[in-house]
């Protein structure tokens, strides 16, 4: 269980880093004297790195093992936050941002690996629940640790206190985290194994239909992460404290649909089911609350209560179907883990941009969810019969 809480926070040093200095931005931008959107850019940059270093981070896994590339990952992520802490302008808070997200993503890649190496996939999905358990207190807990430093000693007290948090993961994964790769399984770094080893993987006709499903996945989390303020507060007039709560309130209800999945595995469901029963109740919130707001019935605690069920099931989800993808990845779970990872990041990208360009409203967010979530169950369908002409 030590091992299980270490790798959610490694996991969940990039949720960290994103919710914790949100509330600063406006002091960011006073500081520097810029706007709004320049600020921004820190959060695009961010998010360009973490998808970059996942690629940069599966052949060095393969090669190396999974220890040495996380610490160097985690020495990173501290270097990158002292950086932002110091940061004279604008232009350094950038770079230093996208320092931090390089070195953020070795704590995505290597524990889904790890976790592959040492587990097969039912219990692989037990854990992968687990971790998004404890990674999702970060949304709940990043964003008012944030206020309160920003109240006791500016937005640089932010960074400062994320160096400390990798600091910390860093002093404990010399310790505790295990080196799950054989050596005479790790393979020669080259551009051309690189090269290879992707294609190979991107050949796994079963892995990449999972990957795919969990990107659109990902895209409706984004996508309600980035339109729920704007409905709540302009549709429905809350304030933004009272938003926080709610938003907080919805991050809990994805830790109690971990704690579900989790017991229906041990139950003797299957990921695949668990999964399926996630995703059906995903898009089935949305489309109903759609509907609800089309037909002018959604009052406010009809669409807090449909909204609350459409992320809630998704606790249902990412753990188990996790597994079945990294199950389907073959041998080399670092390059498995690395292009899952960065495809995911890339989909949920191309769905916020394609929202992007709709009309904004009330009923667009759960119009997605409904969506991504039926496109996630074709993709899964797929999957199955895939998998099933691959047995034969």
């Amino acid at each position: 269980m030590a091992l299980v809480i270490l790798l959610a926070l490694l996991t969940a040093l990039d949720a960290m880093a994103i919710d914790m200095y949100l509330p600063g931005m406006p002091m960011i931008a006073q500081t520097y004297d810029v706007s709004a959107g320049s600020v921004q850019q820190t959060l695009s940059v961010f998010l360009a790195g973490l998808a970059l270093g996942q690629c940069l981070y599966g052949p060095l896994l393969e090669r190396f093992g999974r220890r040495m590339p996380l610490m160097v990952g985690l020495v990173i992520f501290v270097a990158g936050s002292v950086v932002a802490a110091l940061a004279p302008t604008l232009e350094w808070l950038l770079a230093a941002r996208f320092l931090q997200a390089i070195g953020a993503a070795a704590g995505l890649v290597a524990p889904r690996a790890i976790v592959a190496d040492l587990c097969d996939v039912n219990s692989s999905a037990r854990i992968f629940s687990l971790l998004m358990q404890v990674m999702m207190i970060a949304p709940v807990v990043a964003p008012m640790m944030g206020g309160f430093l920003l109240e006791h000693g500016g937005w640089r007290g932010i960074f400062w206190t994320l160096a400390l948090f990798g600091g910390i993961g860093l002093v404990w994964s010399l310790k505790a985290i295990p080196e799950s790769l054989d050596p005479e399984h790790r393979v020669a770094l080259s551009v051309g194994s690189v090269v290879q080893g992707y294609l190979a993987q991107s050949r796994r006709r079963v892995f990449m239909a999972y990957t795919a499903a969990g990107g659109f996945v990902l895209g409706s989390l984004f996508t309600y992460i980035s339109a729920a303020a704007f409905v709540f507060t302009e549709h429905f007039g809350m304030t933004p404290t009272h938003f926080s709560y709610l938003f907080a309130a919805n991050s809990v209800g994805l830790i109690l649909g971990g704690a579900l999945a989790n017991w229906l595995s041990v139950s003797g469901m299957t990921p695949a089911r668990v999964t399926y029963i996630g995703l059906g109740v995903h898009a089935l919130a949305g489309a109903l609350l759609t509907l609800a707001v089309t037909s002018g019935l959604a009052t406010f605690e009809v669409y807090v209560g449909l909204l609350a069920v459409a992320i809630g099931a998704l606790g249902l989800v990412f753990g188990n179907l996790t597994a079945l993808t990294m199950n389907h990845g073959g041998r080399q779970a670092g390059v498995a883990s690395a292009l899952m990872g960065t495809l995911h990041y890339l989909l949920a990208a191309g769905v916020g941009y394609v929202v992007s360009l709709a009309t904004q409203g009330p009923a667009l967010m759960p119009l997605t969810i409904a969506l991504c979530g039926a496109t996630a169950i074709a993709l899964c369908a797929l999957a199955t019969r895939l998998m099933y002409r691959e047995e034969d």
